[in-house]
């Protein structure tokens, strides 16, 4: 199965909540880019693929369905494609796609309105990698509400290290800054991609970029190879080209790929998964 990564549009900040997490607003978008995975019945719990540790997502996901169901042995295997620790929420995808093979395998009595709303204690992430759509994310990221998005062509690209989400909002300073999911939603919608850079903030840009000046450096690169709208995905430190054309994408990866160790060209998904399009890391 495919563990399907996302962008964020857009995160305003509004405050910090007695539990550590904080209130926002997003526009989560999901993209072509995925984890392949596998999960079968075993003897004994195991996973496939790259070092893993009791901490990884799967194996809490995994472990959060045997607190509630008892033993579930199952093997996993996974072939990694989303960057770690990139602002796509990988880790999460891989997660929730371990909470769906194994309730499937097994034929576990929850179903997706329950598992969705009741994996918010494993991240904020889970109810929305569950989700798989395209949403206004409010509250931690818990509280979905589904919006209807064209696919775009898309461009990431990543500087080889990863950002801790942590920390990223330790630092944010709290702010009311323009725009809102709401209006992104629109300017998609209507084809208006450069109309994103009047409605689409994230709060944690500022600090984050300050932190990394690659950042700056990756979006400007972006809008000089083409793009119609670029910004930082979530906590960073991914950032993203939205183009109008295939053809345009192609363009600035071939200009892109020669700077940098990790461009991606993928694309929004459409309101199908089925309709995934191309993928290519460079």
């Amino acid at each position: 199965m495919r563990a399907y990564g996302k962008i964020n549009v857009g995160l305003w900040v509004s405050g910090k909540r007695a539990d550590g997490y904080h209130e926002i607003k997003t526009l989560f978008l999901p993209i072509g880019l995925y984890d392949d995975i596998a999960v079968s019945k075993a003897r004994a719990f195991s996973i496939e693929g790259p070092h893993y540790s009791e901490k990884d997502l799967m194996t809490v996901a995994h472990r959060f369905l045997e607190e509630k169901f008892g033993p579930l042995p199952v093997h996993i295997r996974i072939e990694k494609n989303i960057p770690a620790g990139a602002g796509l929420a990988g880790g999460t995808a891989d997660g929730a796609a371990v909470l769906k093979a194994v309730r499937d395998l097994y034929s576990l009595p929850i179903s997706d309105d329950e598992l969705i709303p009741q994996s918010a204690v494993l991240g904020a992430d889970f109810p929305y990698c569950l989700y798989g759509r395209a949403a206004v994310g409010e509250g931690i990221g818990d509280k979905l509400r589904p919006v209807s998005v064209p696919s775009y062509p898309l461009l990431l690209l990543n500087p080889g290290f990863a950002v801790s989400t942590k920390d990223a909002y330790a630092a944010v300073k709290l702010k009311h800054s323009d725009g809102s999911p709401e209006a992104a939603v629109e300017c998609l919608a209507s084809g208006r991609l450069e109309g994103l850079k009047d409605v689409v903030a994230n709060d944690l840009y500022d600090s984050v970029a300050k932190m990394h000046p690659v950042i700056d450096e990756m979006i400007a690169d972006l809008y000089e190879a083409g793009c119609a709208f670029s910004h930082m995905s979530g906590s960073g430190p991914t950032v993203y080209g939205l183009f109008k054309k295939v053809e345009e994408r192609d363009v600035a990866y071939a200009i892109l790929r020669e700077k940098y160790a990790v461009v991606i060209k993928t694309k929004i998904l459409g309101e199908e998964h089925g309709e995934t399009g191309d993928c290519h890391k460079g």
